[in-house]
């Protein structure tokens, strides 16, 4: 009896347990998207290597009530004859931590290729509340003098 009685007190202890990580991980992600504005805008030219830089402009979408977040990511070429203008949409999340800072927040945006199976990311890191920059794929910071930096837009 005595067994039974302590089996069944680990078994809610670890229920209990699950719930509340899953909890948790709901505000964090709350946390991590604490500006409630709908529609945010960054912009500015990163550099390119074989041009005069890449017109950039994301806007980030946030339905919080549908826990629906999408962006579009348009990239012009610039100085290449006629600009090359590219134009990426899809879904993106908040991400807590980089090898660097495990307290730094990033925006990771779920690229699509017509293979499902290969599914790319790009990642911005914040840097303050009006200032993402591109890193790589392994979440670091390019090596470079350059400004990989966007700017964000009052609307």
């Amino acid at each position: 009896m005595k067994n039974i009685i302590c089996f069944i007190f680990i078994l809610t202890l670890i229920a209990c347990s699950g719930n509340k990580k899953n909890k948790d991980a709901s505000l964090n992600n709350l946390a991590l998207l604490a500006d409630t504005t709908p529609v945010i805008v960054y912009d500015d030219t990163l550099p390119c290597a074989d041009c005069e830089g890449i017109k950039t402009r994301l806007t980030l979408y946030q339905n919080k009530s549908k826990n629906r977040y999408t962006y579009s990511l348009q990239e012009v070429y610039l100085g290449q004859g006629s600009d090359k203008t590219f134009e990426t949409k899809g879904i993106w999340s908040a991400l807590k931590g980089t090898p660097q800072d495990p307290k730094a927040i990033v925006y990771q945006l779920d690229v699509q290729n017509d293979d499902p199976e290969d599914g790319d990311v790009i990642n911005y890191l914040v840097v303050d509340k009006n200032t993402i920059k591109l890193i790589d794929d392994e979440m670091n910071e390019f090596e470079s003098k350059s400004s990989y930096t966007l700017t964000r837009k009052e609307q």
